[in-house]
């Protein structure tokens, strides 16, 4: 299987990228292809407004021609797609946001239903009070059992608090291999029902 992580964070090797790389390299060990985006390297406008993308049913649509295309082909190409940000200011990074909301312009076409999606978080505090806002949108962006705007199937949002705690790393690779595992169990239960 193909699966796209996005790399929401501006540090290449902080906290998050350590998280993403643990659950990389297990999905890797199973077999799985890994394609990474960073989001900090890459020339994404924000969006419009402009509702043109509406318009398409078989591509984005998006009148902004800058490296959002890019992500478009690997996001529509992936069978899975991991979405990973610090937590800043309670939100997601500047650095992901963009990418997020030029998402909207597959939001109408059925280029991302059906693909598995989970969102991969880290705080300094507690997950309640930091990440809980984030998870929540996650949710409503990606979760089709709860009428989201995409029809995507959410493996589920993982969190790693208190990322400066010494027991960090073994916590991230807790929540890392919990990720690859549910990741692998949707790609397998959607291939039998396919």
């Amino acid at each position: 299987m193909k699966i796209l992580t996005i790399l929401g964070s501006p540090q290449k090797a902080g906290k998050t990228a350590t998280v993403l790389k643990f659950v990389e390299e297990k999905l890797t060990a199973k077999g799985d292809e890994i394609i990474r985006v960073n989001a900090a390297e890459k020339q994404i406008s924000g969006c419009r407004g402009c509702y043109a993308c509406m318009k398409a049913q078989d591509s984005p649509g998006c009148v902004l021609q800058d490296d959002m295309y890019d992500v478009y082909s690997k996001m529509i190409s992936a069978d899975a797609i991991i979405i990973a940000s610090p937590i800043y200011c309670y939100e997601l990074t500047s650095q992901i946001k963009p990418l997020l909301d030029r998402s909207f312009a597959l939001m109408y076409t059925p280029l991302l239903d059906e693909k598995t999606v989970a969102g991969l978080i880290t705080c300094m505090g507690e997950e309640n009070g930091n990440a809980d806002l984030v998870t929540k949108a996650f949710h409503r962006m990606f979760d089709s059992s709860q009428k989201s705007i995409f029809q995507t199937k959410l493996a589920g949002t993982y969190v790693v608090s208190n990322s400066r705690a010494e027991d960090f790393e073994s916590r991230a690779k807790a929540v890392a291999g919990k990720l690859a595992d549910d990741i692998l169990s949707t790609l397998q239960n959607r291939r039998i029902t396919v």
